[in-house]
């Protein structure tokens, strides 16, 4: 009986330690909007060096812009 025990025990802990995740999770909301002012147009193309699709970056926030991911990867500056 100390083995179901201890199993309900583990159980309980995951359950509320999921349940404590989940309502941080939720009470902290979504991250705040964009500055509209640091956002700028720019003309970036990229393409995955796995699967060929190409996309191109129209709208970013000053500074660098770091490539987006696609297929697990970092994609490629054209």
């Amino acid at each position: 009986m100390t083995a179901a025990v201890f199993f309900a025990l583990m159980i309980g802990a995951a359950i509320l330690i999921g349940t404590i995740w989940s309502i941080r999770f939720i009470a902290t909301g979504p991250p705040a909007e964009p500055d509209l002012e640091d956002v700028r147009e720019v003309d970036v193309p990229y393409v995955c060096s796995v699967c060929g699709l190409s996309l191109t970056v129209t709208e970013a926030h000053e500074g660098n812009i770091a490539p987006p991911r696609h297929c697990r990867e970092d994609m490629i500056r054209v």
